[in-house]
């Protein structure tokens, strides 16, 4: 049978409904996939409360460095999930971006990702085995020089010789390590040991997490999924692979994506996604790659995504229409906001309730929305 045509707008409406922004809720779909959060301490924990409502208990929660080796908050009972699916063997199915050439250095050499992954691990779980936090910059001075030199290479720009970033990233959630974020100190995080180093099996926790990205991504595809988890495209389709027979094809425009089976008659159903949300920078929302299908405009995508440090998004009726940056000063909040549409007196006093969890999270005492 040919794959259903569904319009943008269902699509949209459709990941409202499961990311819980036009009803509070569990939090239970993006918790699936981690919010990543940047600043450290800034927007994980702020984009779950916009879903879940001020009084959700903040236990049984971690954040570590999950896919792409970026700070995420998670579910501390999916750690060891993480740890299985992202147990990769093969440096060369990292992307260029999320590894550079240091993956394909590794094979060259003899080396498996995953065993520099556990010696690197190994060492990390040693010198935190004392109990003490310690800083990235702490901890990498104490076990470089305790590994493989050719895990540790020379680095021009910081004139020393230390486990690969990417590297000493996934390594420190297979050492059962988390992070704790000191707000008072510009975001400066140390690394804590948890005592849990338990690793799912490799297979089975791969497609759990395909199913997870598809709950809250979908409808989606293969290249999708690729640049999520920062993997060269076959390498993240040997893990969509895992689940491919449980999917649904349909029809964006003329792409061809997919979802779970379960899920065609809610993407079908989809009520029209209604509100006015301030989401933070890097929200869940706007993790996926389809950057086209979330803000068709090219001139707003390029505001919306930047090199380094995105701005938080104003969210209408299922669109992405506009941009607001913070800054905090003599215990004000100032979010200052670039809408890319006229938005009514009635949308903005709609929006002071997000306005409330950004002050409350930022430690002020009043907030100001500037337009």
């Amino acid at each position: 049978m040919p794959a259903p045509a569904v319009d943008r707008h269902r699509v949209l409406a459709h990941r409202a409904v499961a990311h819980d922004l036009v009803a509070p809720g569990t939090g239970d779909v993006v918790l699936g996939v981690g919010l990543q959060d940047y600043p450290p301490g800034r927007s994980a924990l702020p984009s779950l409360t916009l879903r879940t409502g001020p009084h959700r208990p903040q236990t049984g929660l971690a954040l570590v460095h999950g896919v792409r080796g970026a700070l995420h908050l998670h579910r501390a009972d999916d750690l060891a999930l993480l740890r299985g699916a992202l147990h990769v063997a093969d440096g060369r199915d990292w992307a260029r971006q999320t590894m550079a050439t240091f993956g394909d250095e590794l094979a060259e050499a003899g080396i498996t990702f995953a065993a520099a992954l556990d010696e690197v691990a190994a060492a990390m779980a040693t010198v935190m085995a004392d109990g003490t936090p310690r800083t990235k910059g702490e901890l990498s001075g104490a076990i470089s020089p305790a590994v493989d030199p050719r895990l540790a290479p020379w680095c021009e720009s910081c004139g020393a010789a230390h486990v690969h970033d990417m590297l000493f990233r996934l390594a420190t959630l297979h050492a059962g390590l988390t992070v704790q974020v000191d707000l008072a100190l510009a975001s400066q995080f140390r690394y804590v040991r948890s005592g849990d180093e338990t690793r799912a099996a490799t297979d089975e926790s791969r497609a759990e997490l395909v199913r997870r990205f598809l709950a809250a991504f979908g409808p989606a595809k293969p290249a999708h999924l690729a640049t999520w988890l920062g993997l060269r495209p076959a390498a993240a389709r040997r893990w969509w692979d895992r689940v491919a027979g449980e999917l649904r094809p349909v029809r964006v425009a003329d792409a061809k994506l997919w979802v779970p089976a379960d899920d065609v008659d809610r993407l079908a159903d989809a009520p029209p996604a209604r509100g006015i949300r301030l989401l933070p920078p890097y929200d869940p929302l706007t993790e996926l790659a389809d950057r086209e299908l979330l803000a068709p405009d090219a001139d707003r995508r390029r505001k919306i995504w930047q090199a380094v440090a995105n701005p938080g998004i104003v969210w209408v009726d299922g669109e992405i229409v506009g941009v607001w940056r913070a800054r905090t000063r003599n215990d004000r909040l100032t979010v200052r906001v670039e809408p890319f549409v006229p938005l009514s007196a009635a949308q903005l006093r709609a929006a002071e309730a997000d306005l409330e969890v950004f002050r409350t999270a930022a430690g002020a005492t009043t907030v100001e929305l500037r337009i």
